[in-house]
Order: structure tokens, then C-alpha cells, then sequence
């Protein structure tokens, strides 16, 4: 079946999350450009036209998925209260389980820092080195907690998850993907 009247992002989206379900039952060296394509219905060329490699597929999903959450936050319409904050994040991600830990046990959780590298630095003003050296530092705590919690099965609930990521976290500290005041 291919697919016709589809825009770009409908298109990302087929091919993320067909190369997600055969990785279900295919190791990811072992998948192919013309399965994943065969899979989400398009051409080869729709393919290249979107990706330029099955990991860039990877940061597609990963960087949607914060994306979703950074609207799902933004639509909450509650206070900044880094702890709630938290524990959304967690609870959003926990929501996607299936493929985060899918995405795990194939190695390639990596992916994610690139992501959240990129996200959390997208709406920074203050782009100087000193600025960015601490917000990746802090980037790459948030994504050893994700790592981590991966690697636990994501059991511990968000609620836990976000008291001991509170733990950590320097006075005055600010959620990244939630512009501050």
C-alpha cells in the first residue's frame, strides 16, 4: 500500500514507527532500508527524502517524543514547579515504555542525549560557552536518570524518579524545555 496526500511530518511518522515495530522482531543491524520503507508504505526515495540513515530515524523519534511532551506540558497550564515538572516528564515517558525500552535493549538509548542536547539548548538566548557547558552538563544527568531507569525496566514510578532527579539538582535550577520567566 503506498501512501498518497501525506505531508512530511505524516511521513517521518510512518517511517519512525514502522522501523520500531520491526525491530520488535528483527534485530536493528539486521533491518534494511527497503523493509522499513516496504513497512510505512513508501518509496525508497520518500525515504532518503527524510532520513539519511536508521539512526537519524532514532533521533526523529526521540526528538518528536520530547517535542509531544514539551505541548503535552505546555497545554497543562500549571505553575513551573520543577518537582511537578519532573514527574510529568516521567510519567510522559513512562506512557511510551514499549519503545523507549525497546530502544534500550537494541543499544540505542545514545540517541536520546543527542536529542536532549538539542532540545534543551533550542530555546536558550544565552548561547554562550559558559551558559552551554552547563546546561549539558545537567543534560547528560537527566539522561543517565533516563538511562538508568531503563535499565531498572523503568519500575520505579515517576513520582520516585522525580524526587531522587530533585536530589541532584543545583539551587535555582530551572526546567529547560519550559522557557523561564
Amino acid at each position: 500500500m503506498r501512501r498518497k496526500n501525506t505531508t512530511s511530518e505524516m511521513m517521518k511518522g510512518y517511517i519512525s514507527e514502522s522501523l520500531l515495530i520491526l525491530m520488535q522482531s528483527i534485530p536493528y543491524s539486521d533491518i534494511s532500508i527497503c523493509q522499513i520503507a516496504e513497512k510505512a508504505g513508501v518509496n525508497r526515495s520518500t525515504y532518503y527524502r527524510h532520513f539519511t540513515s536508521k539512526e537519524s530515524i532514532i533521533k526523529y523519534y526521540y526528538q518528536n517524543l520530547l517535542s509531544e511532551f514539551r505541548q503535552y506540558y505546555l497545554e497543562l497550564k500549571t505553575t513551573v514547579k520543577l518537582e511537578h515538572y519532573l514527574e510529568c516528564m516521567f510519567s510522559f515517558f513512562l506512557n511510551h515504555k514499549k519503545y523507549l525500552l525497546l530502544l534500550h535493549q537494541h543499544k540505542l538509548s545514545y540517541l536520546l542525549l543527542d536529542s536532549l542536547n538539542v532540545t534543551f539548548t533550542e530555546n536558550i538566548r544565552n548561547k554562550e560557552s559558559e551558559n552551554l557547558f552547563s546546561i549539558y552538563y545537567h543534560v547528560g544527568g537527566i539522561f543517565n536518570n533516563f538511562n538508568l531507569w531503563f535499565d531498572f525496566k523503568m519500575e520505579q514510578t515517576p513520582e520516585k524518579m522525580a524526587k531522587i532527579s530533585m536530589k541532584s539538582l543545583p539551587d535555582n535550577f530551572y526546567p529547560m524545555l519550559i522557557e523561564k520567566q
